[in-house]
């Protein structure tokens, strides 16, 4: 809708925003967030809820800054929730700081409230309607006009008080004029600057928080700054318009009556819902409602710098500052049009027959009506709206915490039931907070049991509580069990979070044994083979010795013939 942003980079897909959205409006695809602008209603609750900050807003504050700066005229007109907001500080002293910003007047938007409350008034007094609802609210407006086109009959056909004090200050100052909108409501900017049956006479839009984060960036103390008059009339009880209760509040001070219209005054979105359903009912005739989408008005915006003050002080402040009486007024002009003709918007959407409804349900584990929780916790009042939305393509499956719990809890289960390693898990008291059936084989005792227990009960718990103690994992640790027989390697890892250690166990009882029959059977080898060896030795010694014997007796021999043999050569001389 051009007012709001996301920051994927941010987002954590935490779902709370999908969760609080009370149109659908952010939608999840993929296992991420998508924000469908078309269905937003800008309520800000999102905004409100996201923890990472991934929900922007769009700003006109550099556009307001260049009005200033190019010397154009620029008003701008404050929403009267100011008087509670800024409970800390005089009325006054906000006016100074944004003449101190530039502005060339500061007026309250509450001057328009004084004509939409005559308005109302006409209405009521002409009793056509048979239920008159307050326009005021843009949150409201859109709301309508996108999910519940049959209440159109019933919404007063009369433009907001910024729109009318837009329409006024142009009358007055000419087109050229630049009149910006400081407001808590983020749906104004829609409103005031994109809706083709109301935009041109409010040129720029910016909230409190953006205001806040102006006065600081240029310096400026509010409690430092003096008091300023408002360059306007009193609009007195027209100022109540920023509070709940008080349209009916300012009709009432014109001393005329409601002309037999009873009042009813209601705050929330859901809230407002529940009127609807009660008016399509027929229970509720001849009734001028004032509905706010905001918990006790406008004062508790979505943007209004809460961190301030909160919702009950800002009204009582509110109330306080203004006058209870309703003004002096001029006639509005002639060429100044209040109407506001409202026109249905909203998508045509694609309905589930009862078998999607079923079949969607089975998946998720809603196959009784017993089994329908409505929890809530999906985002969706019942399961069956949740199916729904999910046949819709506004949810997906996965985001039903039942389910997904029971989906966890079933696969965790498969898998600490089939995996041969033990698996224990215990608190840093050595509680013992899991225990699967390899660990009940081992141990012999049942996982019941187990849980009831201390792991020092059952076995010796000396690396967990080393790993406890240190705070850090230890990895291939090897312990041995004597008591039972057993030698293993140990993963313990520590959960911080959690303050848990998981130990994943593995017994290598077998894989040593058989190691240890592979290291004897190296043994006897070696040892056969070194008998072998000692023996072909003996052998070679017997042999070389009798070698040795027969060489000497030849040698001997040879001698003694060569002896003889010379002894008859001298014969022979």
């Amino acid at each position: 809708m051009g007012a709001i942003g996301f920051r994927k980079a941010k987002c954590k897909d935490c779902y709370k925003c999908v969760r609080l959205c009370p149109v659908k409006a952010i939608i999840t695809q993929e296992d991420h967030v998508k924000y469908v602008a078309s269905e937003c209603v800008l309520c800000g609750r999102c905004l409100e809820s996201c923890p990472q900050n991934a929900i922007t807003v769009f700003s006109d504050i550099d556009r307001v800054k260049t009005y200033i700066d190019s010397g154009e005229k620029v008003i701008a007109s404050l929403s009267p929730a100011y008087l509670g907001i800024y409970s800390d500080i005089e009325p006054g002293q906000l006016i100074e700081g944004l003449l101190q910003l530039g502005f060339d007047q500061v007026r309250e938007s509450a001057e328009g409230a004084i004509y939409v409350t005559n308005a109302y008034e006409q209405l009521m007094e002409e009793g056509r309607m048979d239920n008159i609802i307050t326009s005021v609210c843009p949150v409201i407006n859109q709301l309508v006009e996108n999910d519940y086109p049959d209440m159109i009959p019933f919404m007063a056909p009369v433009v907001s008080p910024v729109i009318a004090h837009g329409k006024l200050l142009k009358e007055e100052f000419g087109d050229s004029v630049k009149i910006v909108s400081i407001s808590p409501c983020l749906a104004e900017t829609v409103e005031d600057q994109k809706d083709p049956r109301t935009k041109g006479y409010i040129d720029a839009v910016i909230n409190f928080d953006q205001l806040n984060g102006w006065f600081r960036e240029k310096g400026i103390s509010l409690k430092d700054c003096r008091q300023w008059r408002h360059d306007r009339i009193n609009p007195q009880i027209n100022g109540a318009y920023a509070a709940n209760g008080g349209i009916s509040m300012a009709i009432h001070a014109k001393g005329k009556g409601t002309y037999g219209y009873q009042t009813l005054c209601v705050n929330g979105l859901d809230a407002c819902r529940e009127v609807f359903s009660s008016i399509r009912k027929g229970e509720i005739h001849h009734c001028f409602i004032e509905l706010n989408s905001c918990d006790q008005g406008c004062i508790n915006g979505p943007v209004t710098g809460k961190s301030q003050t909160n919702r009950f002080k800002a009204k009582l402040t509110l109330m306080g500052r203004i006058m209870r009486d309703f003004p002096e007024y001029a006639p509005i002009p002639d060429s100044i049009d209040l109407s506001r003709p409202f026109k249905e918007t909203g998508k045509t959407v694609k309905m589930p027959e009862e078998k999607d409804i079923r079949r969607i349900l089975t998946i998720i584990g809603k196959d009784t009506a017993e089994k329908e929780l409505n929890c809530g916790a999906c985002g969706f009042p019942t399961c069956r709206e949740k199916a729904i939305a999910v046949y819709q393509g506004k949810s997906n499956i996965q985001m039903c915490i039942p389910y997904m719990y029971e989906n966890a809890r079933y696969l965790s289960d498969v898998i600490l039931s089939v995996t041969p390693s033990l698996v224990i898990i215990v608190d840093e008291q050595l509680r013992i907070r899991e225990f699967n059936n390899a660990a009940e084989v081992k141990f012999n005792i049942s996982r019941e049991e187990a849980l009831k227990s201390y792991l020092y009960e059952i076995v010796d718990s000396e690396s967990f509580q080393e790993v406890i103690q240190e705070k850090h994992s230890r990895i291939n640790l090897r312990v041995d069990y004597p008591s039972y027989h057993m030698k293993t390697i140990q993963n313990l890892i520590y959960v911080r979070e959690q303050g848990v250690v998981i130990g994943i166990i593995r017994d290598i009882t077998q894989e040593e044994e058989k190691k240890a029959r592979r290291y004897q059977l190296k043994i006897e080898a070696v040892n056969s083979a070194q008998k072998v060896i000692d023996k072909q030795m003996m052998v070679a010694q017997e042999i070389a010795g009798l070698l040795g014997e027969t060489t000497a007796e030849t040698k001997m021999t040879l001698t003694r013939l060569r002896d003889r043999l010379l002894e008859d050569g001298e014969d022979v001389k």
